[in-house]
């Protein structure tokens, strides 16, 4: 965001979630990390089926909220936690999402 100091706002492009008058959320969507799809469901747990999704990488999100994942993806689906941000866009916190996408029955774009 231009005019914002914070260095972890420096140069990227956030995607606002939720915006209100109470504040906003948003996720940081162009400052991928060095861990992989495939590394992250190995480390929680989950067996991944399909070693092509395995390959994307992970997105920092943003520095609020650090011990928690958010999932961005299309279509919205009929996940545990997801706030619909736009008609065919919803941004999952559960877990249920995660399983899914091990399994290969994930929504199609993440």
């Amino acid at each position: 965001m231009p005019s914002m100091a914070d260095p972890h706002f420096s140069r990227t492009l956030t995607y606002i979630c939720e915006h209100s008058d109470t504040g906003a959320m948003g996720i940081v969507v162009n400052r991928p990390t060095d861990l992989t799809l495939s590394t992250l469901l190995e480390r929680i747990g989950l067996p991944l089926e399909s070693q092509e999704v395995g390959r994307s990488p992970v997105y920092f999100g943003g520095p609020v909220q650090t011990n928690h994942g958010f999932v961005l993806h299309k279509p919205v689906g009929e996940w545990n936690a997801t706030l619909p941000v736009q008609a065919r866009v919803g941004l999952t916190s559960s877990k249920d999402i995660l399983e899914a996408v091990a399994r290969g029955e994930g929504p199609p774009q993440l």
